[in-house]
């Protein structure tokens, strides 16, 4: 007597009732569920379930819309993102694969900055070298293909360099805002280039603006003058300004770090975290001063910061801005900061209204910031040291707690890191105190028994961390 086969759609309804590894045991038992097993719904809907909506970052898509990959591929993304995700987090990743080499071939030279582009599949590096050598003090900026590492692809050097900033903006043709003694330029990269010294190519340059660069997004810049005040231009009409201003200080405090969308803007300064509404900014408004819509005052004096949206499927479903990780540093009446980092989240405002301009009674976000956590990190007299966020919550610092491997060695250095899950509202939240940390590093990347790491740059979304050194070596360390 033969089996009755259940119908199609009773099969794909009790096929999202499974696992991946159940479903590839399925697809082994007969023809009919072969093919079951191989339809792109089936996939899609799993990738949601257990990807998507856990906030887990897909490696390899390289920008393309899931929409577009068929079922073979999303079930290729859905096996990288759960094994990418194993290894990751867990208390020591074990890269697959490991790059190491020189920026500059002079002696005396140092990484002080390295930086994936932003979503461009990760494949690109950008890092600053200083040189230096006896002859001569030299920067050099360059870009990197992690694909093929036998030179760079775009290099740029010069003796007088002021700073720049990467787009945070990858649809926008300018990577980098590069001060310089004539101004400011904006670089786009010539990929295909046979020479690097011309690769990097001048889109535009805002001539006499001697203000430092602060963040660099799309069109827009925002610039500090040496008097801490702020200012918001756009590239095609420089000339223009808007200063973001609190006017509960005369004198303006410095700004450590901030986030600039075409909406808003979230500015941290030493002591104050403000928003900005910059809706009439954009609508070619003459305001000269732009005040915070809302503003927190810090405990205290805060030495460091790392901001970045945290990736939230729940909030996207709601066409609501993503809570925003903050990392914080605080610092000491020493000249070195406090032992300690400090995980805050800037909730959304669930009442928030999209469609409306952004003001003091519609803000896309609530104006105090939540303490999470407190994380131990030491930090030894004159160690060097860095922190940086990823955008699906991966926290990751260089600190010098290294006794777990090192005893008390006057030396060494741990890259650590925890995964910050999405933050909801009445969650647990915690008391800042300066009288311990509520939690440690969940993950050990890597140790060493010197201070030779200066920066690193995470690239989340493809698994990759990249670590610059005192001896002018950048190493590359990709978990999937």
């Amino acid at each position: 007597m033969a089996i009755p086969v259940l119908p199609t759609d009773v099969l794909l309804i009790i096929c999202k009732h499974l696992g991946i590894a159940d479903l590839l045991k399925l697809r082994q038992t007969c023809k009919d569920f072969l093919e079951i097993t191989q339809l792109r719904s089936v996939w899609h809907e799993l990738l949601r379930a257990e990807v998507l909506e856990k906030n887990i970052p897909i490696p390899g898509l390289e920008g393309r819309n899931l929409a577009t990959l068929g079922a073979k591929e999303l079930e290729s993304r859905l096996a990288d993102a759960l094994r990418l995700r194993r290894n990751w987090i867990s208390p020591s990743p074990e890269p697959v694969r490991r790059l190491t080499f020189r920026t500059v071939d002079k002696p005396d030279s140092q990484v002080i900055s390295v930086s994936f582009l932003p979503t461009r599949g990760h494949r690109w590096l950008i890092s600053l070298a200083l040189s230096t050598a006896p002859d001569q003090r030299m920067f050099i900026l360059q870009c990197w293909d992690l694909l093929d590492l036998s030179h760079c692809i775009a290099r740029r050097s010069a003796a007088d360099f002021r700073g720049f900033r990467i787009n945070t903006d990858p649809s926008h043709p300018g990577i980098v805002a590069l001060r310089s003694p004539m101004g400011v330029e904006i670089l786009g990269i010539d990929f295909l280039s046979n020479d690097p010294d011309s690769a990097f190519v001048t889109l535009h340059v805002l001539h006499n603006l001697a203000e430092s660069l602060q963040t660099f997004s799309g069109s827009t810049l925002l610039t500090k003058l040496d008097d801490n005040r702020l200012h918001l231009r756009t590239i095609e009409n420089p000339d223009v300004s808007a200063e973001l201003r609190n006017p509960n200080y005369v004198v303006q405090k410095e700004c450590v770090d901030a986030m600039i969308t075409h909406e808003y803007a979230v500015v941290v300064r030493t002591v104050t975290l403000e928003l900005y509404s910059l809706s009439s900014f954009h609508a070619g408004s003459n305001e000269s001063v732009i005040a915070p819509v809302a503003f927190h005052t810090w405990q205290w004096r805060v030495d460091s910061v790392s901001l970045a949206h945290q990736q939230s499927w729940a909030a996207t479903a709601r066409g609501i801005a993503p809570p925003i990780n903050i990392l914080v540093r605080y610092a000491s009446l020493f000249p070195w900061p406090v032992n300690a980092l400090h995980h805050y989240v800037l909730p959304c405002d669930e009442s928030y209204n999209a469609r409306a301009a952004i003001d003091v009674n519609n803000a896309p976000y609530l104006p105090e910031p939540v303490l999470i956590r407190t994380f131990a990190s030491p930090i030894r007299l004159f160690a060097r040291w860095d922190m940086v966020l990823g955008a699906y919550g991966t926290a990751l610092w260089i600190d010098s707690h290294t006794e777990d491997y090192f005893d008390h060695a006057v030396e060494g250095q741990r890259l650590a890191g925890t995964l910050f899950t999405t933050f909801e509202p009445g969650g647990p939240v915690v008391a800042l105190s300066d009288q311990g940390a509520s939690a440690t590093a969940s993950m050990v990347y890597q140790v060493r028994e010197d201070d030779g790491w200066i920066r690193i740059a995470i690239a989340e979304e493809e698994g990759k961390i990249a670590v610059g050194t005192s001896t002018a070596e950048i190493t590359v360390l990709e978990y999937i």
